[in-house]
Formats: structure tokens, sequence, C-alpha cells
């Protein structure tokens, strides 16, 4: 189009110049003698030579045209050029894009669903407490369901492997709602600088349910409770809970009664405690420096009229301590963190004799990628059994002299969790606790035949699968195998099926 238009004004500028040069040539060609005639060929010169001038302003103007015409053709060819090549690539950024885009939209909805339920939570009335600040109630609605092949000590949760002989069931089908976890949490005001909180947590996992009309199916038991003061960068907790040396706990909606790996390498005991945690920033990242003096459960007298006697860690008149060293960094929207524990508690019985019981730990939790990560524990110590550990003992009794020994123990597990999408995971994970065999087998009395008391190692493997179609809503199915070892004899093993339907609120 542009060259068109270029020729159609050099066709017209061409007959223009026509037209005037015959007008030169015949004025020229009449009689110079007549004065009138020889002014208008003066002027007619000027006029030719104007129009000279403006056809050669003309033929610049279309040369610049013309110039300008080439380069946006050449910049037209570059623009198809790079659309050609971008059209190559497109399937590929288009696939990563409408990917991108497509978890994007979930988690907006899975905002959106917490907003709503906080919206509405506004809506509702409000608990009234006596210091008049707020009160928040959630919890666990908890159906669970095992199918056992083989003998357990506990057909609702199984921990242990028994062995297969005429006085135990040899497997087993159970449904509970015991593990049904009911919590409060309160936030109080501000002190010393501080914000005020604390929660408690109760389940009904307590005592051993009869079907027989008379007795409840869960008895009401306390499971963790803590009230905390929080500073920028330090807080003050003084807390039933787990210990500060184990922070990291396994992933199970199936068994939450006691925590996946309880007794097969995961130090858990809910203990009194009172916790100093500190934080600082360093590298980018955040320095943890955290210490707490414990109340260990530890073997203790029977009770005297139903009340309760000191056990042989509060019998040394000393609390137990424990301390951790931390380091977490940001890392894909979750953190990466590593950390290193120490515990120790003086243990005195009623003999005299004393214990010292302690332990070095390691945790770590490490995302690989947005949907992978690896986590887990590790320890090493001496009368562990009073925190979960210990194949349920804290010492061992010589059958000869009658003196107490410290059972030597070590332990942890370690899980891969994968995050297949928002709403759906998997977990694969393994735990052993394990007391040393040769103590074991030098201070084994033949005559106990109590399975606890003659367990010298404990392994379980789970593997399970966690869908939650809505942040309130989940369903899990988990398979559990379990490796019970006597101090003699064969290995005791047990398999377990389970699944789980939970409401939260």
């Amino acid at each position: 189009m542009n060259h068109n238009h270029f020729e159609k004004h050099s066709a017209l500028w061409v007959s223009l110049l026509a037209v005037l040069l015959s007008g030169v040539v015949d004025a020229q060609q009449k009689p110079a003698a007549l004065p009138p005639q020889a002014t208008e060929s003066t002027h007619l010169e000027q006029r030719f030579d104007e129009v000279l001038a403006a056809l050669n302003g003309m033929q610049r103007q279309l040369d610049d045209s013309k110039q300008k015409i080439d380069q946006l053709q050449a910049e037209l060819q570059e623009v198809r050029t790079q659309l050609a090549t971008a059209s190559a690539e497109t399937p590929a950024v288009t696939a990563e894009a409408a990917s991108e885009l497509q978890r994007s939209v979930q988690q907006l909805q899975n905002q959106d669903e917490v907003l709503q339920a906080e919206v509405k939570q506004h809506d509702q009335t409000k608990v009234e407490s006596a210091s008049k600040f707020p009160v928040k109630i959630s919890g666990l609605v908890l159906f669970s369901s095992f199918l056992n092949d083989g003998a357990v000590d506990n057909i609702d949760l199984p921990i242990l492997a028994l062995p297969r002989n005429a006085k135990t069931a040899h497997g087993s089908l159970a449904a509970t709602l015991r593990q049904t976890i009911f919590g409060l949490e309160a936030k109080g005001p501000m002190l010393w600088g501080a914000r005020s909180s604390a929660d408690l947590h109760v389940d009904f996992f307590g005592g051993v349910p009869y079907a027989d009309y008379t007795t409840s199916t869960g008895t009401l038991r306390l499971r963790t409770a803590l009230a905390r003061l929080d500073w920028p960068n330090h807080a003050l907790i003084a807390a039933l809970d787990t210990p500060l040396i184990s922070p990291v706990e396994p992933t199970s909606y199936v068994g939450v009664g006691e925590p996946p790996f309880a007794w097969s390498g995961n130090l858990w005991i809910w203990a009194p405690q009172l916790e100093s945690i500190n934080h600082a920033s360093l590298g980018g990242g955040t320095l943890g420096l955290d210490f707490a003096l414990i109340d260990p459960a530890a073997p203790g007298n029977p009770s005297i009229s139903g009340e309760r006697q000191p056990n042989a860690a509060e019998h040394s008149r000393q609390p137990g301590y424990e301390s951790r060293i931390s380091y977490s960094l940001p890392l894909m929207d979750r953190s990466f963190t590593v950390g290193a524990g120490g515990y120790y508690s003086r243990q005195t019985y009623l003999t005299g004799q004393h214990v010292d019981a302690w332990a070095g730990t390691a945790d770590w939790k490490l995302p690989f990628t947005r949907w992978l990560e690896l986590s887990g524990e590790l320890y090493r110590g001496r009368a562990l059994g009073g925190l979960g550990g210990g194949t349920f003992k804290d010492y061992l009794t010589d059958p000869d002299s009658g003196d107490i020994h410290g059972l030597n123990d070590e332990g942890g597990w370690s899980q891969l969790k994968a995050k297949m999408t928002q709403s759906l995971e998997a977990n694969v994970a393994i735990g052993e606790d394990a007391g040393f065999g040769q103590q074991l087998r030098y201070y084994s009395n033949p005559a106990i035949t109590d399975a606890y008391t003659d367990l010298a190692r404990n392994r379980t493997v789970l593997a399970n699968i966690i869908y939650r179609p809505k942040t309130y809503l989940l369903f899990s199915a988990e398979y559990r195998n379990i490796y019970s070892w006597p101090i003699s004899g064969l290995v005791n093993t047990s398999q377990s099926l389970g699944l789980a339907t939970g409401y939260l609120f």
C-alpha cells in the first residue's frame, strides 16, 4: 500500500511538471519584442524555479518515507521471526503456566474456606470466660478402626506385637472414637511486654472400655496443657507436653491416642516442664537456644490409699534438665530445620542406689522440593523408659546382688512425606527403640514373662495416605507392621490395617 501511494504522488508531480514546461516553451516561442510578453516570460521562469524547489523538497520527503517503510518492513520481519520462535516453546510454557495457575486457584479456594469459616465464627455467639478474654474451642472428632493380624497389646492402637499362643487372640477387628480430641485456646492480656496465652487438650483414651453396659467407652484424659508468655525473641512456658529434646512427630491420623512410633523410637511422654525458648537472627535464618526443667516419669512405688508417691526422679529432689540448640532457614515457604539436644535426670531409689539418666538427641526437618520432605529424630542414652524409650524400662536389677543398673538404649525414626496436592499426601516411615542386648541378657530374669519387661527391641514400619477434601474433613488409610523382639527367643510380628475419618472444628 505504501509503494502504490508513492507511485501515485510521483505520477502527479511528473504531469504537473510537463504542463509547466509546455507553458514555458510556448512563451519562449513568442516574439520577444513585446515588452508585456517578456514580463510574462520572466514571471513564468520564477514560477518554474519555485516548482522545481517544491519538487526537490517533495522528493526528499518521498525518500525519507521510503527509508521509513523499509525500516518498518525489517522490524515486521523481526517480529514475525520472534513469534515463530515463541510458538515452538508455547506448549511447554503454557502447560507450566496452567499447572501453576491451577495450584494458585486451589490455594485460593482453601484460603477462602478458612476465611469463610473465620467469618462464620465471628458471627457466632462467643464463649464467655471469667477473664473476659477470647476463648476458642477446637478439636478433632475421630473415628478409627484397626484390622489386626496377630496378637497385639491394644487392638484400638497397636504398639507391641505379642507372642502367638493359646492365651492371646490371633487377629481382631476393632473400632473406636476414644481418640477424639477436644481443645481450648485462650488469649490473655499483655504482661511485662509479653503476650499471654494458654491452651489444653484432652481425649477419651484413658482407661480400658468393656462391653458390659456398666462401663464407659472411654475415660477423659489430659493430654497436653500450657500457659505461655511471648516476647519478640523469647518465651516462657509452663507445660504438660512432649520433651523439649523431641520436638518433631511423625504424621498419622489413624493412631493419635499415643503419638506414632511411641516405644518405637519416638520420645514422647507428656511431662510437666518449665521452658525458656530463645531465638535470634543469624545468616538469614533463626538460631534457637532453648532450656527446660522437666519432671519425667520414672518407676516408682505403688500408691498408698490412692495418693501419688514420689517416683525415683522426684525422690532425688532435683528436676531433670533439657537443652536444645537449633537452626532454621526459610526454604520454599517452609523451614529447613536441624537441631541437637541433651537431657539429664538423677534417679534415687529406696535402696539408696542412684541412676544417672541421660540422652543425646538429633532432629531434622528437611524440605527437598515443594512436595517432598524428610523428617526424623535419633537418640542415644540411658534410663529413658520415663521418656517413652528404653523398651519400657529405666533400669535392670542384678538377680544375684540386687544392684540397680540403668539400661543403655538407642533409637529413632525417620519419615518421608510426599504432598501430592493441597488435599492429598502420603507418608512412609520407620522407627525403632532398642535396649543394649548384652546388658539385657546379662541381667535378665527367666522367671519374668511379662511382654513389656521381657522386651528387648521394638520396630514399627508404617505407610499412610491422608485425603482432606475440605480443611475440616479428613480420611486416612494406614498400614503398620510391628516387630517386637524379646530378650531371648523369636521375634513377634503383627500387621495392622487402619482406617480413620475425622472432622476438625
